[in-house]
Parts: C-alpha cells; structure tokens; sequence
C-alpha cells in the first residue's frame, strides 16, 4: 500500500476552550460561556456576510475566501442549533421527571 500524506490546512483557527466553573467562585458561568460562544457564532455570520457583500460589488475576486467564510458561519450555526436541540430536550426531560 502506498503511504499518504495529508498537507496541514493554513488559516485554520485553533479550537478554543471555554472553562465554565460555579458562578460561586468568581468564575464564568454557564451562562457566560453561552453568550460568548453566541457571540463568536454572530461574528462568523457578519464575517461572512461583509465577505459576500465585498465579493458581490467587486471589492474582492477571492471566491475560496468567500466560500470558506460562508462555510464557516454555516458550521458555526448548525452546531449552534444542534446544541439547542439539546439543551431543549433535556431540559424536557427534566420536567417529565416525577416528582
């Protein structure tokens, strides 16, 4: 078999973690960490959005950076959704549990 490699893919970011400890103890809450992670998701939307509006007048001719940006916020949004599904049916099945 021959071996392949596999070229490391320049611009991407480094994932990022996000500590959440008890909002007892002066540090970010759950709540924090949510709005911060929405607020990174936002970002990637108006990026890709100025991304487009400057390819659609002529600004720019990058259709890679364009497509990449609109992929970007489109990942972005579909974990966003997911993690809502998420918390939504847990939260469901918090309330169906007996008490």
């Amino acid at each position: 078999m021959s071996e392949m490699r596999i070229a490391s893919v320049g611009g991407a970011a480094p994932a990022r973690a996000v500590s959440v400890s008890p909002a007892g103890d002066g540090g970010t809450g759950f709540g924090d960490a949510l709005r911060q992670a929405l607020g990174g998701v936002n970002a990637l939307q108006q990026a890709a959005d100025e991304s487009v509006r400057e390819f659609s007048v002529g600004r720019t001719r990058d259709v890679a950076a364009t497509l990449i940006a609109v992929e970007k916020a489109n990942v972005g949004f579909q974990l966003t959704l997911h993690i809502r599904n998420r918390l939504l049916e847990a939260y469901q099945e918090v309330m169906r549990m007996p008490l």
